[in-house]
Order: C-alpha cells, then structure tokens, then sequence
C-alpha cells in the first residue's frame, strides 16, 4: 500500500515509550506537511523514508496497510528514537492535535531549550508555541 493522505506519527526520541504526535498529509507528488512541519517522502517495496524539510532527523521504516514503524536519527549523534505511523480514520490514527510534550526535541529533530516545550507543541488555539 502507498502511503498517501491523512496519517498521525508518534516519535519517541530515545525510544522512551512516551510519544510526541503529529498529523501530517503525504502528497502523491512525494511531500508532505503538517503540524507546522514539511518534507519529503520516499516509498518503495513497503520502505518508508521521511527526510523533514524543517530539521536534521530523517525516518526509516516499514509500512505495511494502514500503519508503518522504524526508527529515526538526526545522523549528528545527538538524537535517535523510534516511530510509528496510523493512517487516519484507523485504530490509533484518530487524534486530531499536533503534540511535542515530553520529548527533547521536535518531530523534525531541532531541539528543545530546558523547560521549553517542543516547537511542534501547539496551543489550544492551533497556534506553534
């Protein structure tokens, strides 16, 4: 199955089993954006590769019907974590806002400040903290 529409990611940086979540929209042109973050996707033979136009990290995993898994990595030695991804409208796949509380950095891998919350964090307004 090709990745394309409404799917939600949960990272985990550090693979700490706490998540930060974002909903981002695959285009067939090969972009996708979301949360306030964009970037582009590659697929083939069920891989999935995410490069964010908006930071370091980079994803790769596997996906398979409606929802994907694997691992990212910023490549500085600074970050690594896990993910996974839910197709939207699916188990999983429904939740509507775009959150970074808890994680050291952002969905695309820039850090946080202390006691700064991650800069895909939205307000109850839809706003970018």
């Amino acid at each position: 199955m090709t990745v394309s529409g409404m799917w939600v990611l949960h990272y985990s940086w550090g693979c700490t089993g706490e998540h930060g979540r974002t909903s981002l929209d695959f285009r067939a042109d090969g972009t996708f954006s979301g949360g306030g973050f964009s970037g582009s996707w590659r697929q083939q033979d069920g891989i999935l590769l995410l490069r964010f136009a908006d930071g370091p990290a980079q994803y790769g995993g596997t996906v398979s019907g409606h929802v994907g898994t694997g691992a990212m990595s910023t490549f500085d030695g600074s970050l690594s974590g896990c993910w996974y991804l839910v197709e939207r409208g699916t188990a999983g796949g429904t939740e509507p806002v775009d959150s970074g509380a808890g994680q050291p950095a952002d969905v695309a891998g820039r850090g946080v400040p202390p006691g700064g919350a991650a800069s895909g964090a939205l307000d109850a307004a839809g706003n970018r903290i």
